[in-house]
């Protein structure tokens, strides 16, 4: 092999210079994340956005000298009226590169109380099918630093665990092919400045500059109070907190693996002296795995999870409903997945509970308590103890008592402290309620409306205040064995 003359590294090492540092950065990170073996065909998702537009002009730089083979992908939601607009910059965008482009168009549905779920389904589902198509390699997805941390921020503002605080993986399975996130280590200044720098088109979705998401309020409120008051750098830290965490979870699940080979005695039995002898901190992730492998992990919550740790106790006996129409009981030294049968649907119910009275409610499996009114000496920090199965009423607005209930198509709460109602269906989703028990689930009715929703959200209805003569506290108390999940 002939060494190359020095001329010839300054020449490289010159032109390497004049390419931009964002694309220098999509390269290394392409480096890490493909394998070594060239030519590649990838799929670029571009949605006309900047982070997408700019992905797909920095790889288009890279495509020649790196042997990629590059195919534009766009969907088409038809969600918004500027869609159509969105999609024609990005068809425009691939003819100026000369790609080919590969558009799906897609219908919404009537019911849009879940729509972006709808969205990204359909988005994923076409990546897969256009890679099996066109043998493509793997799909090259957009998310930043900046994405990703407002991810990581989102899902601990909800109480996710672990798993989901190691927040958007730079690559994941996708069928027979790979989902690629090249730029989770590029700021959104840095994509902006690519793209002036560059002069290239983009579209703007309003729907980012709109505060009633979530995401928006901590993208434009949370994060720069956060970098401005805290650390200029909280973005990049909380991607590093994503990245310690989805390497420690690896290595849990690793172990849990290798648990569950200990405790899993067929199938659908696990042993639980066995179990017992595991360490604690891997009893959950062995029951999720257990599940997972029977085909149960869709809708399983952290209640289905809690539930069954409680199960596999010395002291507990009976049952627990989990996902797909199964059960886990409890037969002597072994937790069985068996079949639940026949769901026969839980019957409504409407009860008026007088102070100083108690009720058993949801096929048994909640016992709503009104203690007797007393008179209210103005101090507030017991109310402000109060936890979501226990709430203090003003005794005038209860006296003649309240109604306790199951939740009715349409019902709303006015949350303690928010101005606006919110659907309890939406509750129920937000605090993880198994969809299959929010019919039993009881609501508390002071008047015509929902003072309290047990276990999940205290309302404005009721609320003791500088005003209250006399007190009434409710509780709520789960009951065990009735396979209701609290």
């Amino acid at each position: 092999m002939m060494p190359r003359s020095v001329g010839s590294d300054k020449h490289q090492e010159r032109e390497k210079m004049r390419t931009p540092r964002f694309v220098r950065k999509v390269a290394a990170a392409l480096d890490q994340l493909l394998p070594a073996t060239r030519p590649l065909a990838l799929g670029v998702a571009v949605s006309g956005g900047p982070d997408s537009v700019a992905l797909l002009g920095a790889l288009a730089t890279l495509a020649e000298e790196d042997r990629l083979s590059l195919t534009v992908l766009h969907v088409n939601h038809h969600l918004r009226q500027e869609a159509d607009d969105e999609q024609r910059l990005v068809e425009r965008l691939a003819a100026q590169w000369q790609l080919p482009c590969v558009v799906a168009t897609l219908t919404p549905p009537e019911k849009r109380s879940a729509i972006e779920a709808w969205a990204r389904a359909e988005r994923y589902r076409f990546f897969q099918m256009t890679c099996a198509n066109l043998a493509l390699h793997a799909v090259v997805l957009a998310h930043t630093v900046d994405d990703q941390a407002e991810t990581v921020l989102f899902r601990l503002l909800r109480g996710s665990a672990r798993r989901g605080l190691g927040g958007i993986p730079p690559r994941r399975a996708l069928g027979e092919a790979w989902i690629l996130r090249p730029l989770l280590d590029c700021a959104r200044h840095e994509v902006m400045e690519y793209l002036h720098a560059q002069q290239l088109p983009y579209a703007v979705d309003p729907s980012n500059a709109d505060w009633r998401y979530s995401r928006n309020k901590i993208r434009h409120r949370l994060l720069p109070l956060l970098a401005r008051e805290f650390s200029p750098r909280v973005r990049h830290h909380l991607a590093a907190l994503a990245t310690t965490f989805r390497e420690e979870e690896a290595w849990l699940d690793a172990q849990a693996t290798a648990g569950r080979g200990r405790v899993q005695i067929a199938p659908t039995i696990l042993s639980l002296s066995r179990f017992a002898a595991e360490p604690e901190a891997l009893h959950t992730r062995i029951l999720r795995q257990w599940l997972e492998e029977n085909g149960l992990a869709s809708d399983l919550t952290f209640f289905h999870l809690r539930a069954l740790r409680a199960l596999s106790r010395p002291s507990h006996r009976g049952s627990v409903d989990v996902p797909g129409n199964r059960r886990v009981r409890r037969e002597g030294d072994a937790l069985v997945i068996a079949d639940r049968g026949k769901r026969v649907p839980p019957i409504p119910y409407n009860f008026l509970l007088l102070p100083g009275n108690e009720l058993v409610v949801g096929e048994g499996a909640y016992r709503v308590v009104l203690s007797p009114l007393r008179e209210w000496q103005g101090g507030f920090a017991q109310v402000r103890a109060e936890t979501l199965w226990q709430a203090f009423f003003d005794g005038d607005a209860v006296r003649a008592g309240v109604f306790v209930r199951t939740c009715a198509p349409g019902d709303r709460v006015r949350p303690l402290g928010m101005h606006g109602h919110k659907k309890v269906h939406d509750v129920f989703v937000d605090t993880k309620v198994p969809a299959v028990h929010r019919a039993t689930w009881p609501v508390v009715v002071v008047g015509a409306d929902i003072a309290w929703v047990p276990g999940c959200v205290r309302g404005e209805v009721a609320k003791v205040t500088a005003t209250t003569r006399w007190v009434c506290q409710g509780a709520v108390v789960p009951l065990p064995g009735k396979g209701k999940l609290c």
